[in-house]
Formats: C-alpha cells, sequence, structure tokens
C-alpha cells in the first residue's frame, strides 16, 4: 500500500504575491486556490444566500449574462427557484467538499443551451461548475454495465486492471488508457494499459514520485476525477480574485473545471500529451493508483462520460482489495502445509531454538528466502546463507532501537537503510524480522540475496526526472540496473510472517518472558549466595588464624606439661585448623573468580610459574619426596602471573596428595597448540587414577574421589578450571584406573597480543 508523506507547507500563487512555481518549488504549489478554471465550463461561488460572490470570467458564454452582472445575483435567478431549492437540499450545511451534486439544467430559450451542472460545498461557501450538456446517451449506460460485469468477473489483480482500462478506453473514447499502481516509495508503475496502436508503449514502465506531488496525491484521495481538457487552452480567472465577503481565495480543490498547474501543463506537452483525465482508485483510505488517460488532441470529456468513469473508479476501489485478497489468500493457500508444520512444531516445542532451526523444517522456505536466522534466550541459530552471529547481533540491536514497539520489520533493501548492511548485500539484501514478544529480545530473520535487474522508467528515473527547464522533456524508456535489491516480498508472505509472529508470541512469548525473569531472579539470588560465601570465607580467615596460632602457642608452652593423650588432641585440633584455613582460603579464591574475575595479562615465564608453586607447597613436597621431572625449555606464555601460579599450584597440589601409597613421580610437559597458537600445559602422576565416569565430576565443588590424611578439600580443581577458562582456554583430565592421571590447561595466545588491561 502507498505511504503518503505529509505534504510540505504550501505557497501562495503568484496572484497572492507568491513566486513563479518552477521544478524547484513545484511540490509546494497550492494546486487547490489556483483563482482561474478551465475555460470549457463556467464556476460561480455562492454565499450561505446562495448568491454570487465569485464567478469565472467567462460566465457570460454559458448563462448569457456579464460577469459583472452575475455578481451578486442569487442562483434562483440564475437558473430558476427550483434549482436552487434542491441544491441547498442536496447539499446542507456540513456537507463534506467531496460529496457532489448533479444535475441537467434545462436551457433558457436564446440566453443559454441545457447545461450539466455540477456542485460541493466548501465550508459556508457552494462551489458551482456548468457545461454544456448533450443529450444522454444509451451507448453510455450500456458500455458501463458491460464494464460492471468484466470487472466483476476478473478471477485476479492483474486481470482486473487489464479488464478496467479495456473498459476505460472503450467508454471514453481517450487514445490512451493506463492503470498506474504507487509504490511504497510512491513511484509509480503502469500494471496495465490500452493504447493507440501507433503511441510508445508504457507497460511495466515505472514513473518518480515527482511526477505526482505529495500535495496533489492527497487531494486525489478526497476528489476522485481530474480533467485537462486542453494543454493550451488560456486559464479563465475568477472575478474577483478573492472572496469579498472572507478576502480569501476559492477553494477548487474539487472542482473538476479547476485550473490545472502551469508546470503539469508542460508536463504533458512534454508528453505529446493534449488531453488528459485521470480517476483515483483508493483503497482503504489510501491511494492506491491512479487511472490515467491521455488523448493527443483536445477533448472535453462529456459530463455523462465522467459520471460513468467516475462510478467505474468507485467499483474498481472495492474490486482492488477483493481481488488484492483473493490473490494473496489464493498465495498463502500454497504455504499452507508448509506453515502448519511450523506452527505446530514451535507451539509444543520446548526448546524453540533448535526445533525452528532444524533443515526438516525449513523455516528459510516458507519466505522463499536464502537463509534465515533465530535468536532465542541470548543464542544465534542460523540456517541457509545469513550473516555472521557479530552481525547478527548488531542488526538486532538496530533493530530493537529502530521498531520500538513494532513486531514486524520489511525491506527490500536492507544497505539503504541500514549501512552495515552494505557488508552482506550478496546474501542478505532483503530483509523480513520478526519478534517473537515484544521488544525484540527473541527474533526470526529471513535473508534475501542480492537480485541485479533492470527497471524501465518513462523517461528518467527519480534523480533525473527534473532540470533546469521545467519538468521532463524525455518519456522514452530508460533503463535502469538496481542494485543491492533483493526480490519483492509478497502480501501474501508479510501476512505469513505477522501469523507467525502472533502464533510464537502465543506460544513461546510469555513462556520466553518467564523464563527471563525466573533466569533474572536467579542470577540475582547466586550472585548474593556468591557475595554471602565470599564474606564468610573472608571473615573465617582470621579467627581461624588465630585459632591455629593460639594452639600452637598453647603446645609450644605447655608440651612438657600434658600427656600423650592431651598431646594427640592438640595435634588433631592444629590438623583440623590447617585444613579449615586452607579450605577458607581456596572458598575466598573461588568466590573471588565467580564474583569479580578481572585479570591482569602480561607475559610470563612459566618456569618462574612453577617455582612459585614449589615455594608454596614446599612443606608438601618435603614431605613427598617427589621425582620432578621437567621439560627441557620453558616457553613465555601470556597470562595473569598470580592466578597462573595458583593453577600450577592447585594441579601440583593434586598429584602430590593423590599419588600415595605409591612412589611419587610428578612430570611436567609443554605442547604448542597448533592453528591460534598458545601452549597446552599437562601435569601428569602415577596415582590410582580415575575411573572415566568421574572425569568431569572432579571439577565439581567440594566434590573428592577419595579421602586420606592428606586429602584435598574438593576446590582445587574447580579453581583451576576456572583459571583457565578465564585464560580463554580450558582444564581437562585423561585418566584411567591404575594408570595415574593427566591434567592439562591450555593458553590460546591472543588473536593481537598486546596487554589487555583488566579481563
Amino acid at each position: 500500500m502507498t505511504e503518503h508523506r505529509a505534504a510540505p507547507d504550501l505557497l501562495p500563487p503568484p496572484y497572492l504575491g507568491g513566486p513563479e512555481i518552477t521544478t524547484d518549488n513545484c511540490e509546494r504549489e497550492a494546486i487547490h486556490i489556483p483563482g482561474s478554471i478551465q475555460p470549457h465550463g463556467a464556476l460561480l461561488v455562492l454565499d450561505a444566500g446562495l448568491r454570487a460572490v465569485q464567478v469565472s470570467e467567462n460566465v457570460g458564454a454559458f448563462l448569457g449574462t456579464a460577469p459583472e452582472t452575475v455578481l451578486g445575483q442569487s442562483l434562483g435567478e440564475l437558473l430558476g427557484e427550483e434549482e436552487a431549492r434542491a441544491l441547498a437540499s442536496a447539499l446542507p450545511p456540513g456537507s463534506p467538499d467531496h460529496l457532489q451534486y448533479r444535475e441537467r439544467v434545462a436551457g433558457r430559450g436564446d440566453r443559454f443551451p441545457d447545461l450539466a451542472l455540477t456542485a460541493h460545498r466548501t465550508g459556508e461557501r457552494w462551489v458551482v461548475e456548468l457545461e454544456p450538456e448533450g443529450a444522454p446517451s444509451r451507448r453510455v449506460a450500456h458500455l458501463l454495465r458491460n464494464a460492471v460485469f468484466a470487472l466483476e468477473s476478473a478471477p485476479t489483480l492483474q486481470a482486473l486492471a487489464e479488464a478496467a482500462v479495456r473498459a476505460v478506453r472503450e467508454i471514453s473514447g481517450l487514445d490512451r488508457v493506463m492503470l498506474y499502481r504507487f509504490a511504497a516509495d510512491n513511484t509509480g508503475e503502469v500494471m496495465a494499459e490500452d493504447r493507440r496502436e501507433d503511441l510508445h508503449p508504457f507497460l511495466g514502465h515505472r514513473f518518480p514520485e515527482s511526477d505526482i506531488p505529495a500535495q496533489a496525491r492527497a487531494l486525489y484521495v478526497r476528489h476522485l476525477l481530474r480533467l485537462t481538457a486542453d494543454v493550451d487552452a488560456p486559464a479563465s480567472p475568477l472575478r474577483p480574485l478573492l472572496d469579498p465577503q472572507t478576502g480569501a481565495p476559492a477553494q477548487l480543490g474539487g472542482a473538476v473545471l479547476r485550473a490545472t498547474s502551469p508546470m503539469h501543463l508542460r508536463y504533458l506537452r512534454n508528453m505529446g500529451v493534449a488531453s488528459s483525465l485521470s480517476v483515483s482508485v483508493v483503497v482503504d483510505g489510501r491511494l492506491w493508483g491512479l487511472i490515467s488517460c491521455h488523448h493527443t488532441s483536445p477533448y472535453v470529456v462529456p459530463p455523462e462520460v465522467r459520471s460513468a468513469m467516475e462510478d467505474l473508479g468507485r467499483l474498481l476501489n472495492l474490486q482492488v482489495r477483493l481481488k488484492s485478497r483473493a490473490d494473496t489468500d489464493a498465495f498463502r493457500e500454497g504455504l499452507r502445509e508448509r506453515r502448519e508444520r511450523i506452527t505446530a512444531a514451535a507451539t509444543h516445542s520446548m526448546t524453540p531454538l533448535a526445533t525452528l532451526a532444524d533443515p526438516a523444517l525449513d523455516l528459510a522456505g516458507l519466505l522463499a528466502a536464502g537463509g534465515a536466522a533465530l535468536h532465542f534466550e541470548g543464542q544465534w541459530r542460523t540456517v541457509g546463507t545469513a550473516p555472521a552471529p557479530e552481525l547478527l547481533a548488531e542488526l538486532l540491536g538496530w533493530l530493537r532501537a529502530r521498531c520500538g514497539e513494532e513486531t514486524l520489520y520489511v525491506t527490500e533493501s536492507l544497505s539503504a537503510e541500514w549501512a552495515p548492511g552494505a557488508a552482506v548485500i550478496p546474501q542478505a539484501s532483503g530483509l523480513v524480522a520478526l519478534s517473537v514478544g515484544r521488544g525484540w529480545n527473541e527474533a526470526v530473520l529471513w535473508f534475501r540475496p542480492e537480485i541485479v535487474r533492470e527497471v524501465a522508467w518513462g523517461g528518467a528515473t527519480p534523480d533525473r526526472a527534473k532540470d533546469d527547464l521545467g519538468p521532463r522533456r524525455s518519456f522514452d524508456t530508460y533503463l535502469e540496473r538496481v542494485r543491492a535489491h533483493g526480490e519483492p516480498w509478497h502480501p501474501g508472505e508479510l501476512e505469513e510472517a505477522r501469523d507467525l509472529q502472533r502464533t510464537l508470541s502465543a506460544a513461546l512469548g510469555e513462556r520466553l518472558s518467564t523464563l527471563r525473569r525466573l533466569n533474572d531472579a536467579l542470577e540475582r539470588s547466586v550472585a548474593e549466595w556468591r557475595q554471602y560465601a565470599f564474606v564468610i570465607a573472608h571473615d573465617m580467615q582470621e579467627p581461624v588464624r588465630l585459632i591455629s596460632q593460639f594452639v600452637e602457642l598453647f603446645r609450644l608452652r605447655y608440651g612438657g606439661q600434658i600427656d600423650p593423650g592431651a598431646e594427640q588432641l592438640i595435634g588433631f585440633v592444629v590438623g583440623e585448623t590447617g585444613r579449615l584455613r586452607g579450605l577458607t582460603t581456596d572458598l575466598y579464591a573461588y568466590t573471588e573468580l565467580q564474583s569479580d574475575a578481572r585479570l591482569h595479562f602480561s607475559e610470563v615465564s612459566l618456569q618462574d610459574a612453577l617455582r612459585g608453586a614449589l615455594a608454596e607447597l614446599a612443606a608438601l613436597v618435603t614431605e613427598r619426596a617427589p621425582t620432578l621431572e621437567l621439560p627441557a625449555a620453558w616457553p613465555t606464555v601470556w597470562a595473569d602471573p598470580v592466578r597462573l601460579r595458583e593453577l600450577l599450584t592447585h594441579l601440583l597440589r593434586n598429584a602430590l596428595i593423590f599419588s600415595a601409597p605409591y612412589p611419587v613421580r610428578v612430570e611436567l610437559e609443554v605442547h604448542e597448540l597448533p592453528g591460534a597458537g598458545g601452549w597446552a600445559v599437562t601435569v601428569r602422576d602415577d596415582g590410582p587414577g580415575i575411573a572415566p565416569e568421574y572425569h568431569e565430576k572432579v571439577f565439581q565443588i567440594f566434590q573428592r574421589l577419595g579421602r586420606n590424611a592428606a586429602s584435598g578439600n574438593g576446590l582445587g580443581l574447580s579453581l583451576g578450571r576456572k583459571i583457565a577458562q578465564l585464560h580463554g582456554g580450558d582444564l581437562t583430565v585423561e585418566s584411567e584406573l591404575g594408570r595415574g592421571s593427566a591434567f592439562t590447561f591450555t593458553l590460546p595466545t591472543p588473536a593481537a597480543p598486546g596487554d589487555p588491561g583488566e579481563a
């Protein structure tokens, strides 16, 4: 449907002191107050008492009375009291300006012939138009009946358009009749044409928006028929030019005799047209198109024929809506099976991302797209050809800001509206996007590839439609090569998208919103528990340290005064407070990593990190006296030195603790990672090993597979994996029962090495 922009502020006409109308300002021409009419008829402006306050200068040729005599006379005096009463009754005060009264006025002997009277109200004024009236024609009525039957019988919108132009040309006798349909950008395209064979065809041609300016399109919605009988006939001005009672110009927007814009007259002459007529096609209150008629010689279309054409136009308004609906319904019927399969899958799915991305469902095919992308619960999934996820995230953010509460976005040229779209023109020129629910948190997007095509313009593209000499002088076919556009979306496809949006929103929108609320609440709860654990671990360290110190002090001071049983109890307290001190230290470190994981990267010698770890484990190393097998060469890695030392400490402690009662041997291996680079470090022991079903369990917090006198607290491996992951790597294990364990962590090299500051 045509998208109408608001008309700009209009300029006063030259007779009111306004500037001359040129190509630079014609879109601001006040075409509804030209101050003159076409000379093949006469016009009267009547006040509330039905007295003439303004008349056209040529009124004498129609009423046999000079303009100065007509001014001030009542309509009853001019045409008869019966005509005056009928007019006043048909158009009472408050009548809209598009409501017309038509009547045949019998001639007054030698004074004036039979006249066709057309009148309408504009505020407190009546505008009365008079034209010569010929004898009624049975032919016109017969052709109109046939035309009505042809329009009602047309099976499709295209067939309707072709029937309409044939019928209008047959009724009117004009040389060329076109049905001109407006696009969303207000350019127009000729979708049907009936013409004299020797004339240049315009079928399939497009015409720039400037050919029919915004103020003209707005006027065409209210007043369905316009006529220019002779492009060279001099206009007949009103006398006086301004209403003597109000000082305002006459409002002639609804007058068929209204003088044609000088710029439009030049446009028609340049086109080789001597007279023209157009009838608006208005659908749902919007200008859908025009029946545009041309004649190569001056031609006054008789009032009776114009009435028939206006009736035909009103029928066409209704039929366009009906045929468009029928075309869309037929198109959608072809998609019914696919649509039902997709909606059934979506409404019964607990995992919409995986369900809708299933290739067997062919979501992209629903809208004949080259690819589709889905965003649910913060994750992307694509099918077919689609932009990369990072660009999709940027696109979704743009849609969220641009669309607001709108849940559907459609374009044939994404790059024209979103600058980053220029990077994906080949695969994503066209876009249909829908928001599941509101807010664009979840979305489905379809992409169409670029289709390079040629568009035939009637003379010029929009940017070449004007020049300094006036309106276009050429209407030869001009072929434009159009790029960065996808295949236009069919109205039926857009209805499919809207229906799917409603279905997904009803089935998934509330569920996903609830899940988001629950996840937010869960994250807040987890954050609170992390903070709680952080505080507890921090606050416990000092009392545990004091207990340990006091017990040691007690042992030193009173060691010789207590019996062996008491000494054993003191030893137990010392051991358990040491264990508790280690637990609180590790718990503090774990909650710190979970809550405030900021790393400070630099180049670190892996050998220096190992030395620091061994120093921290000095007592355990002395106790276990392990055989250490170390690599011959030590690399420099990109890491946080403190966290790297902690990671090695946890792995070495694990190897030393769980190697008993076997001979303690710990081996370190270093390997360079393939591809982007980085390092893999393995800590291998000859301990009892770990069964495969426990390989992941050992990395869970507080998980221990056994306990001995030196058993850990169940946090070391959890801490180690978290540290490795914060470095962009991971910590894994390879182990079998009776064959020892090998824990390997990776330290990838950043794409652009350098100090990233805090991560």
